[in-house]
């Protein structure tokens, strides 16, 4: 699972669109009610891209889709895809502002992740905001 969610977030293959019904179908790409599945495994597994996956975002909710059916969760409207936009760009913000400041990554980890809960308590899948602080920590050498 992790290599396929790998390609489509770069190739935008994992969502599925049926035009006449104005549906999207987004696998793992889109969640609703929890935190984003980064499939980030060092050393072994770490091709994922969180900076792609925003871009993926983007391109997908340019589209406008009247449904969107998320791989975890409950469909909706294109506010589903914009929902996990702004996630993934807090994410990023707060995991760089610290990475920016030369803290270590422990730390990072350990601020992101309590002010993510904080701010989304209700959410499953918390054990994947590591995975994605470090996966945009990578991405963002100081």
């Amino acid at each position: 699972m992790h290599a396929r969610l790998r390609r489509r977030v770069e190739a935008t293959r994992q969502a599925r669109e049926v035009p006449d019904a104005g549906v999207l179908f987004t696998g793992d790409l889109a969640e609703t009610g929890q935190f984003a599945i980064f499939p980030w495994f060092p050393p072994y597994d770490t091709d994922v891209s969180g900076v792609r996956w925003l871009g993926v975002m983007d391109r997908l909710a340019a589209t406008a889709p009247r449904v969107v059916v998320p791989g975890h969760g409950e469909p909706g409207g294109a506010q589903v895809l914009t929902g996990v936009r702004d996630y993934l760009c807090e994410l990023r913000d707060e995991t760089w502002r610290r990475r920016d400041s030369a803290m270590g990554e422990a730390e990072i980890v350990a601020e992101v992740r309590a002010l993510l809960i904080e701010r989304h308590p209700e959410w499953a899948g918390r054990e994947w905001i590591e995975r994605g602080i470090g996966c945009l920590c990578a991405e963002h050498a100081v």
